[in-house]
């Protein structure tokens, strides 16, 4: 068996094919680095929109819900503890300070949240199954 060096052509410095190929990574790495922003930041703008518009209707539809409460606590008075009342109260003024734009220094999930536990609190003082569920609307079908 021979034993022979595989030489690299004359004239080729193998350091420069090195970098060649480094230089090819940083080029591409910057490329997909600044496409990633760009569809990122439109990603997640997108994905906040969302999640703002489905707070908002979980909102909507609370408030809903003290409304009418309200309606029917005016409407039947001796139907409804004064318990229920004040809860119904709690949760109106929950909705009331519930911020109308967007800051930064307030976890709107939470305040979500003390309201979701202010409905059940509710529902289970008035006897009633009363609970939001996110769903689709339903589509049009011939």
């Amino acid at each position: 068996m021979s034993s022979t060096k595989t030489l690299p052509p004359p004239n080729q410095d193998l350091e420069s094919l090195c970098y060649l190929e480094t230089m090819f990574e940083e080029h591409g790495f910057d490329d997909g680095f600044r496409d990633g922003e760009k569809s990122g930041e439109l990603e997640g703008r997108l994905f906040g929109c969302e999640k703002a518009f489905d707070l908002g209707r979980e909102i909507g539809f609370y408030l809903g819900c003290v409304e009418m409460w309200t309606q029917l606590t005016n409407s039947y008075p001796e139907t409804v503890s004064s318990k229920a009342i004040k809860q119904i109260d709690g949760l109106k003024k929950l909705i009331d300070e519930f911020p109308a734009y967007n800051d930064h220094d307030i976890d709107l999930f939470s305040l979500r949240d003390k309201m979701k536990n202010k409905l059940r609190v509710i529902t289970s003082l008035l006897g009633v199954n009363q609970k939001y569920a996110m769903t689709e609307a339903p589509k049009m079908t011939y």
